[in-house]
């Protein structure tokens, strides 16, 4: 009744308690079985640990398509350092007990997601003198499950299930860690390593080894190491057309949904239950693609396992999935007066109605969606169609429509801006420059540029380390490939900083290099960048009110034009003292950036300092077919300019409040406004080509100190801005 069969072509297969459920995936059917270690080599229970498969061992990372992506950010450091001891060590207290690993059965050829065929009608089949209901799909899979001689299943609700592991894999679900754990000492037992996760080796082989000789662990007690396992597959998910990972990736949020909450990072990669998340994983996804305009993919962090994070920890990227997120937001969910009103600060609760209206707008459903339609059996108006409510069979013309338009234009910003062209350039040639021809320089090289993951089990195995450090009261314990590693990542940061400042400065000297860090602490911040988005943004809504209108086919071109006009800002005079290369710098003469503060409210602010390098002639021809009547433009402009200069007599009042604590209120604010207007006037003569002839007719003609404007910003400055999901 157990046994393998007598003629199957399917080489590895489970046994044990046949069950099924309904979720919000669709139908899941499950055999209940276990996992082994130690015994007979091919025991099913021991060629199942050898088979559960982490997503990162079974997709090639540079073919990852972020709508397929289930997990992969596995903490190496806490597998090895605690749940492989809790695995070995015999504890007087009773034995270790893990839940069930949950695994689904997903169809892969050569590392690439593909689909089942067809699972076909079940037939009765004897098998081993048993007889069973089979159903199966062409060579991928096949199902038993036992019945009595009159084709009735039998209550015992038993089952067996075949694949073929050249057509599929068992992909870990939940409990990834306990996997890995199994995974680790049953690779260093094997021998096996060279097979599966070589580059993890390091991470497992020396500790297992030492724990193994540590706790005098026999084959005999491994094989008392017996953990469940539920194996789980889709029966509906077969054939064409079929999507059997997107269900996978659905199952993954609805089995985790009530566990220890997820990164900020993963629930973008993996829920579909905001159109926000779709379209920003459309982003990562063109970047996947390596086209040769865009930033490479290593320069986004998409994968940091801290929650609620939102600034990217590795010093080589360049942004992150959060500041992806945002421009989506931003561009297509608005609100639009975000956008068209450039005294408006950023804060408060943002209407899901206001949102949804004006991604109709920014996506032109109209032309897009028919009025009514029908999605896997549900009616959708396309009216009430939101970034909470939307037709999951239409995600994919959706991020379409995005990627062709708005999309395209965020990555042509954030590709082919001057400062970000030259980081991702610069990352470009420091990568191919790296020796990876020892094992610590090849982890570290992984940590930046391959294995998402890694960079944080080398930062935890660091931190363990230095534990480990100041607790020893012996000799100095002996530094891993793990740490080495870690090491050379502190190391390589300063050839790093010497590659970008000759990629944007075209000079190595100490001092420049130091003021291209300072540069690039701005330019790599969410406002920064946020701010230089929004500017996109903006001007597309003053576009639409130009002679004909616009058409959103030509978004990409809209930004190409920004880019080539911020660009020939940034070459004005290089290399000489007034380099416009600095002028988003705190760090140079009359710095036009006065902001105290770098959080991601403050983009609007930064939006300014991106609209006023437009304004110089030299520049501004390059924008000028776009915005025939530049007279929106310097409107908005004042606006802009108007709130910032609000802002810095804000700060300079707080600054004063503290170095001249007797002075006078009235006075105070009296003098900090005229401190700021000086600061002010200087930055824009310099860097701008404001005269201070132009810049008095501004201030005569501008809204008065005290304008809603800065009523909106003294509430700001009030509180924590509470970030709403738009946000």
């Amino acid at each position: 009744m157990f046994g393998s069969g007598s003629n199957f072509t399917f080489r590895d297969y489970v046994q044990g308690t046949w069950g099924r459920f309904a979720t919000p995936a669709g139908r899941v059917d499950y055999i209940m079985t276990k996992a082994r270690l130690g015994g007979d080599l091919d025991a099913p229970e021991r060629r199942l640990t050898r088979s559960l498969a982490p997503v990162r061992e079974i997709m090639d990372p540079g073919d990852l398509d972020f709508n397929q992506l289930l997990q992969r950010d596995l903490d190496d450091h806490r597998v090895a350092v605690k749940l492989i001891p809790y695995l070995l060590k015999q504890e007087v207290t009773g034995p270790a007990l893990f839940p069930p690993i949950v695994a689904i059965l997903l169809p892969f050829r050569n590392k690439r997601p593909t689909t089942f065929p067809t699972l076909a009608d079940p037939t009765q089949v004897e098998h081993d003198d048993t007889l069973w209901q089979e159903a199966r799909a062409g060579k991928s899979f096949q199902v038993h499950r036992l019945v009595f001689p009159d084709g009735e299943l039998h209550p015992a609700n038993l089952g067996k299930l075949w694949w073929n592991q050249s057509e599929a894999s068992l992909v870990v679900l939940d409990g990834q860690h306990r996997a890995m754990a199994l995974l680790a000492i049953e690779r260093t037992l094997s021998r096996s390593w060279q097979n599966n996760g070589e580059k993890f080796r390091p991470f497992y082989e020396h500790q297992v080894e030492r724990l193994l000789d540590e706790y005098q662990v026999s084959e005999l007690d491994l094989a008392k190491i017996e953990v469940p396992v539920t194996v789980c597959w889709f029966p509906d998910e077969t054939g064409d057309p079929s999507r059997p990972h997107e269900a996978a990736r659905k199952l993954f949020v609805d089995v985790n949904k009530e566990a220890r909450p997820p990164s900020d990072s993963r629930i973008i990669l993996l829920s579909d239950g905001e159109l926000s998340n779709v379209l920003t994983r459309s982003l990562l996804s063109a970047l996947r693609s390596r086209r040769d305009s865009h930033l490479p993919l290593y320069a986004v962090e998409y994968d940091n396992p801290e929650i609620n994070t939102s600034r990217p920890a590795r010093w080589s990227v360049m942004t992150n999935i959060h500041l992806l997120k945002m421009a989506v937001n931003r561009c297509v969910f608005g609100p639009s007066k975000y956008l068209t009103n450039l005294a408006q600060t950023i804060g408060g609760r943002e209407s899901a109605k206001d949102r949804d209206e004006f991604m109709h707008a920014q996506l032109d459903l109209v032309s897009l969606l028919p009025e009514y339609l029908d999605d896997a059996g549900y009616q959708y108006d396309r009216d009430s169609i939101g970034d909470l409510k939307f037709p999951l069979g239409r995600a994919e013309v959706l991020a379409d429509r995005f990627m062709e338009t708005w999309g395209q234009a965020i990555l042509i910003l954030l590709s082919k801006a001057a400062p970000y062209a030259a980081h991702a350039a610069s990352l470009t040639k420091f990568k191919e420059n790296w020796d990876t021809t020892k094992t610590h320089a090849a982890l570290a090289h992984d940590a930046l540029f391959g294995g998402v993951g890694v960079y944080w089990t080398l930062r935890d195995g660091y931190d363990h380390y230095q534990d480990a450090v100041r607790n020893s009261e012996g000799p100095r314990p002996v530094k891993s490939d793990v740490i080495r590693a870690w090491d050379t990542l502190r190391d390589k940061q300063a050839e790093f900083d010497e590659h970008r400042a000759r990629e944007y400065l075209g000079s190595t000297r100490p001092q420049v290099i130091k003021r291209c860090k300072i540069a690039f602490d701005v330019f790599n911040t969410h406002a920064c960048q946020l701010g230089m988005v929004m500017a996109l943004g903006s001007l597309w809504e003053m576009r639409k009110k130009q002679p004909g209108g616009v058409d959103l086919k030509d978004l990409p071109a809209f930004a190409d034009a920004l880019v080539t006009a911020w660009n020939t800002f940034f070459q004005m005079e290089h290399g000489r003292a007034r380099d416009r290369k600095y002028a988003f710098s705190r760090d140079c003469s009359y710095p036009i950036n006065q902001i105290s503060q770098m959080d991601t409210p403050y983009a609007v602010y930064f939006r300014y300092f991106w609209m006023q390098a437009l304004a110089i002639p030299e520049v501004w021809q390059h924008i000028a077919p776009w915005l025939i009547n530049q007279d929106d433009f310097d409107t908005g402009l004042g606006h802009a300019r108007r709130l910032y200069m609000d802002l810095c007599i804000k700060q300079k009042d707080k600054a004063l409040e503290k170095s001249e604590p007797t002075l006078d209120p009235g006075k105070r604010k009296e003098k900090a406004e005229k401190l700021a207007t000086q600061d002010l006037k200087k930055a824009l003569r310099h860097w701008f080509e404001v005269s201070d002839q132009d810049f008095e007719a501004w201030r005569a003609g501008s809204a008065p100190h005290g304008s809603q404007a800065e009523l909106d910003l003294g509430k700001e400055e009030s509180k924590t801005v509470q970030m709403n999901p738009g946000s």
